[in-house]
This record gives C-alpha cells, structure tokens and sequence, in this order.
C-alpha cells in the first residue's frame, strides 16, 4: 500500500503538471557513505554530505582495552585497521565480524562492517590490500520492482569512468595499475573491468567494479584473485630473449584445421574457415627463452604425485606487516574489538589438522595435505566453526580402475577430497564430506565396441539419410559417440548426431542437432594450411605478460607468477579463425553479446529511439530492426525482456517456451494470454508497458484519472489509467489530433520510441 500511495501520488503530479523536484548534486567521492542516521532530514530538507574521512576514536576503541589477544586475533587486528585506513572507515558502523579463509598459499580476511541501513563486506589479503569490496544499502525506494522498471542512467559516462578509475587506483599494491574501461556487458555505463597490470604488463588478474548511479560511490570491486592458489611474488619485468625468437619456437605448435562455420552474419549461411586447434599451452618462457607446453607440466606434476605420499608441511602465517599499527584515527571501534575479543580462543588450522588427524575413523594418513582452513561465525550464537579441506593423490587402485573405464585420465588432477567441520573452539565433529571421482556412474564410461556397432545400427536405421553425411568424431571424450555433418569433405561441427548406449546396448542418451537451411560456401581455390599458419601468426600478437605456471609443493596444486611469450590476442574480441578463402582472420566482437547493430533504419522515423536503446543492450537480435513490420507478441516480449536485462532468440519451440517463461517472471504476461503471432495493438502495448512496472497497480485504479486523448470514449473504463499514465509520464502524446488510437496496430518502430520514451521518464 505504502509504494501504491506513493505511486499515486507520482501519477498526481505527472498528470496535474507539476514541476518534478531537482535531484540533489551527485558526489563522487569513494569512501563508504552512511546510511540516514535516526533524525536524519526528511526529503525535500538540506542533508549532509557523505561523510568520507575516519572520525576520531571512542574511548573504547584504543587498544589498551583488547588485552593480550591470540596470533589470530592480533591478524585480525592488524588487517581491519590497515583496510579501515585504506577506505577512510569510522565508527559510523555498529558490528563488525572478521573470518580468515587460512589458503596456505595467499591467507584472506573476510571482513563485514554493518549498521542498520548498510553493509560493507571486503575481503583483504594479509598486508590489508583490498582484493573485493561490496557496499550494500537497504532502501526500500531504490530497490527493484518485480518487473520492468528500465530506465536510462541519469549519469554523464565520463565522469562514471573517473570516478571508478579513482577509487581502482587507491586500492592498487605496489608495481599494480589498472586501466578501467566500459564493461560491454554494462547496459548502463556504471559497470567497468579491465585487466590488471604488473610492472606495467598484462597479467590474468582482472579487475572488475561497479558504481552507484546516485553518487558515483563504488558499491562493488572485485579482483579475480580474490581468492587464488598463486603465490604472490611477481618476478623481474627483463626478458632474456626477444619476441622474434619466441616466435620462432612458437609457430610450429600452430595447428589449424578447415571447417565450415556459421557466418557472423548470417546464421543461415556457412563457410571454410581454418580454425585453431590446439594440442597444448604453449609459451616462451623470457628467463630462458625456452619453449614449455604447460599442459605437459600438468602431465608431470600429476605424474610424480602418483608415486608419493610426501606430505606437505603449510608455510608458517605470515607476521603482521611493520609499520601498521594502531593509529588514532583508525583504532578499533567497539564491535571491532569484540570480534576481535571472539576469535581469541579460536584454534589455530595447525591444532586443528592435530585434532582432525586424532580421530582413527576420519583416515587422514600422511598421504591426506590439508589444503585450506576456512571459519566462519554464527552471528546469533557465537559459535565458530572450521572447515577443513584435505586433498591427497588417487591411489593405485583408483588409477587402474580410472583407465580400465576411461581408456586414459581425461583430467591430470583428479583428486580425492574430503571436508571436515570442526568446531574451531571445542575440536567436535560437526561434518565429513568425501568425493572420489572415479566413484563414477556406468554412463561415465568409454562406449565398448559392442555398444558402438548398436548406436551405429540404431541411428543408420532411424536417421538413413543423415547417416549418410556423418563421420565419427574421433575426439570426443568417448562417454558419448558424437557423428560430425560432413560437407564438401569437411566438418559442420554444429550439426551432428550424439549418442550413448546403456549396458544393454540400448539407448540411454540421444541428441540430434540438424539445420537443412544452411547453405554451404563452396570449397575450391582456399588456402593451403601452411598459408593459414602465416596469416594466424600475422594476426596475433605475442605480448611479454606474466602468466600463471603450475607447481605441486607436497600434494597441493599451486601456481608461481612467470614472464613469457605466447601467442594471444590484446583485442576485446573473439578469434574465429582464418577464412579459407581470403586469409582474413576473423574476429567477433564481444559487445555484440550485449548490444545491438542494425542494417536497415536508413529513413525510420524512430531511427534515433532505436540506436539509443540499442547503446544500452535493449533491441532485437538479427542485425536487421525491419521497422515498418507490424509488432507481434513474440517480437514485442523479446524487446522488453532486453530492457530487463534478458537476452533471448527463441530458434525453435523450445526457445519460444523459454521466452514465455521469463515474460511470466517478468510480469508482462500471463499464460493463458500466450500468442506468438498476434499482432499488438498501441494499448496493449502500453498496458504491457505499464503494467510490469511500478505503474502498473497504479495503473488499475478506477475513477481518480483524467485521460486528455480525444479518443478517449474508445478507451475501456478499466485502462483509461494506462493511458492516463501513459500521457503523463511521456510515452505516448497522440497523432495530430490528439488520438491515442488504441485499437490500432503499432510497428515495430512504434513500440521502439515508446519504450525509450518510458525510459526517459
């Protein structure tokens, strides 16, 4: 009733012409904003600024008062105060609880701050550096409404990108930096990545943040190794080789094999391309210059960890850095200190391991590493438990076993797991989970030779004429026997016939992929494959970067940052490949995934309405708009659930039941009103406009509205709200003579410019 009223009252002073209010200055500040404390002023009165820098200490913050705390609680301490420092944090929160996630390799603290309206959680490394943040405030007016409630930002996008730069910049460790940019999956200018650099070259870290479109405050940052099993150290930036000769050893691995494959343009049309096809991870390694397959160092790890129990013994916690302790502007609050206090009889991974370790039934001989300890505390009652992650190597037995069913070992690192919960003050077992892989059911295994000459005849019987195009693809995992389209003598790997037989030798899974109207580019006059190989190595680059190289300390599978060369592309956009023809390499752009391109708006009244939502990610599929055609319900459903944030191309039945299925969620329709084809009158439209959206019980009020459309007498007493609302707020205004026509069909280009003048609203 609360948001009806309040939506009414919306609708009053849309509808009487009233003046809206100016919304308040945005400040772009970074630091942690307050949520309206109790006698805050009411809306419409003056209001204080955020608040950004750390306000002085109570009394019973200082550190005199924590007592001589344990090793866990003096980390803890050590790692709030250098965030609280980082983020300008004061007393402005009420509790605060901190857990260490204890990787043996790279510790994290997950730290939470809250208060009533607001909540911070970051997760931060030993040395207090940032690796996530995420601000959540809870106010009811800004949350979404069940439906759709699109609008366009209210941001300038320049600004949006400074101000996320600012705040990524501040959260850098030494030798990092970060060159943000639009995400293009960012509908609304506000979401930002970009990969992280180290000694100012690329590394796989990425960097992802998210702002607030109110402010520009940050409310989400999150760096991809949040959580890792890389050890920290970055070696030097020099290279002790050169580009030209990585090269060298580089392109001999290069393999690329003709297939045909769909066009970025045209779904229904397919041509020769040369593809990658890759045997191994290959990089030049700039310490030495020597090549290295890094899937054979997976081999060989996985190898020599068969043929030892060795345990491994986990480095000794890190000291709290130097040159970190309590300041006065960010000594620990009382909530702080009470968490603190908590975590003081909390025992430590390594008593905990001695516990775990103590009871006969549990199993954990020296071949079991205990790889990770995670806490966590029950914000109720206090409690703290720890769960304890073992991993160890599959024995003889299980390997045999593995290769008996598989044929080979499809994963190098197929581990035995187990999990234990422990309750970190007491050493009472709460849980005990253990996961095997090779305790694998039948349908995992290898097809025999039996139960493939039963798939053949099966599919050679049901499908005689595609049977006739297909060829065993001789890669797949074996678990399935997949049967390639052949054309022209070369693989469509989009078409084929999928099969697994049961011990019976009857059909236990079965899937048919087929297209007939596809249409096949000829494939005389390609290149040879020694000329795809060079138009490949001319259309990469191969950067100097730091990259990610496996390791195996005990039995525990870790990673080492190193400096190397390979062959990868800087481009935001996706290789598809060498056209056989032309020797072109063909890209495909990753911000076609989000936004929309069209061919055909030369002269459409709605041209600018359409481009513009199309910035945004809200629009059709199929690079053509065909504005003039007539709006039907199934086109209509799928330009408002892009303005949702849904992106939908229903191809067959099943895609269309997928589509009804998120308009149902979405609100914009009911089942029983299901009707593809139907075309949509302006009223309709604007009632399913209207009514997914915070209008929409607004809109269903009877007796309160005074609809100004001329043709209002054709308008049924139970939608003159819709139409009201729909002149008020801006969506649609009439013809010439002020009619809404409501019974009237729209276009395409019709339905484009009133949705985008609702998202202008």
């Amino acid at each position: 009733m609360k948001k009806l009223l309040s939506t009414l009252l919306t609708v009053s002073l849309l509808t009487s012409g009233a003046p809206a209010f100016a919304a308040a200055p945005a400040d772009p500040s970074f630091g942690t904003p307050k949520a309206p404390a109790k006698g805050a002023p009411e809306a419409g009165e003056a209001a204080v600024p955020y608040e950004t820098a750390a306000e002085e200490p109570a009394a019973s913050e200082t550190a005199e008062s924590t007592g001589s705390p344990s090793a866990l609680s003096e980390r803890l301490r050590t790692v709030m105060l250098a965030v609280k420092d980082k983020l300008g944090i004061g007393d402005e929160y009420e509790e605060f609880t901190g857990e260490p996630d204890e990787n043996t390799i790279s510790p994290r603290w997950d730290l939470t701050w809250s208060s009533e309206g607001q909540r911070l959680n970051v997760t931060a490394g030993e040395d207090g550096k940032i690796y996530s943040y995420r601000l959540t405030l809870s106010d009811d007016d800004s949350s979404r409404f069940w439906g759709l409630d699109a609008a366009f930002p209210k941001v300038d996008k320049a600004a949006a990108l400074a101000a996320a730069q600012r705040f990524a910049d501040s959260l850098m460790g030494s030798g990092e930096s970060v060159k943000l940019k639009t995400s293009p999956n960012s509908n609304d200018g506000l979401y930002f990545t970009g990969a992280l650099l180290m000694n100012g070259l690329p590394s796989p870290v990425e960097v992802s943040l998210n702002l607030r479109a109110e402010d520009l405050a940050p409310s989400y940052f999150r760096r991809s190794d949040s959580y890792t099993s890389t050890y920290p150290e970055v070696p030097s930036p020099k290279s002790a080789t050169t580009a030209a000769k990585a090269g060298e050893l580089l392109r001999p691995t290069l393999k690329l094999v003709p297939r045909y494959v769909r066009s970025n343009d045209d779904d229904k049309a397919a041509s020769l391309r040369y593809v990658r096809i890759t045997d191994g991870e290959y990089i030049v390694t700039a310490s030495d210059g020597k090549l290295v397959n890094l899937n054979k160092v997976y081999s060989d790890l996985a190898r020599s960890s068969t043929t030892t129990n060795a345990k491994f013994e986990a480095a000794a916690d890190a000291g709290a850095p130097e040159g970190m302790g309590d300041s006065a502007a960010s000594a620990p609050s009382a909530a702080e200190l009470k968490s603190i206090e908590s975590m003081k009889d909390v025992h430590t991974k390594e008593a905990l391991d001695t516990a775990a370790r103590a009871i006969p039934a549990l199993g954990l001989g020296s071949e079991w590493t205990l790889e990770r300890a995670s806490y966590s505390m029950d914000q109720e009652s206090g409690d703290v438990s720890a769960a304890l992650r073992y991993t160890r190597p599959m024995n003889a037995g299980e390997r045999k076993k593995a290769i008996e069913e598989l044929g080979e070992i499809d994963d190098y690192f197929q581990t035995v797991r187990k999990n234990i919960t422990l309750d970190a003050r007491t050493d009472e077992l709460q849980s005990v989970y253990t996961s095997n892989y090779y305790w694998m059911d039948e349908q995992d295994s290898k097809q025999t030779a039996a139960q493939r000459a039963a798939a053949e005849a099966f599919l050679s019987e049901q499908f005689p004429g595609k049977w006739t195009e297909v060829k065993l693809d001789e890669d797949s995992d074996g678990s399935t026997l997949r049967y390639v389209r052949q054309v022209n003598g070369y693989p469509f790997q989009e078409n084929g016939l999928s099969i697994s037989m049961g011990t019976d030798n009857t059909v236990s899974q079965l899937d048919v992929s087929w297209d007939d109207d596809v249409k096949f580019a000829p494939a005389d006059d390609i290149l040879t494959p020694e000329e795809a190989v060079a138009a490949c190595v001319k259309a990469f680059e191969m950067p100097l970067s730091y990259i990610e190289y496996p390791q195996m300390k005990g039995n525990v599978l870790s990673y080492h940052y190193v400096l190397a060369y390979a062959f990868r592309s800087s481009r935001d956009e996706y290789f598809g490949g060498i056209d056989a023809k032309t020797g072109e390499p063909i890209w495909t752009s990753y911000r076609s995934q989000s936004q929309f391109e069209y061919d055909d708006l030369a002269g459409a009244f709605g041209r600018t309405q359409i481009e513009a939502l199309a910035a945004y990610g809200i629009g059709l599929p199929g690079g053509s708009f065909r504005p003039k055609d007539t709006l039907d319900q199934k086109t209509m459903l799928i330009l408002l659930l892009s303005a949702c944030g849904n992106r939908v191309e229903p191809r067959d039945e099943s895609g269309l039941d997928e589509l009804y299925s998120m308009a149902y969620n979405e609100n914009l329709l009911k089942a029983a009103d299901r009707n593809p084809d139907a075309a949509v009158t302006r009223l309709s439209f604007l009632k399913t406009l209207l009514g997914a959206s915070a209008y929409g019980e607004a809109a269903k009020v009877q007796g309160i509205y005074t609809c100004p459309f001329t043709d209002r007498a054709q308008i049924a007493q139970a939608d003159l709200g819709y139409a009201a609302l729909a002149y008020g707020l801006g969506v649609a205004r009439g013809d010439d003579k002020g009619r809404l026509n409501p019974g009237s069909t729209m276009t395409r280009q019709e339905a484009a410019v009133m949705l985008y003048n609702f998202m202008m609203r």
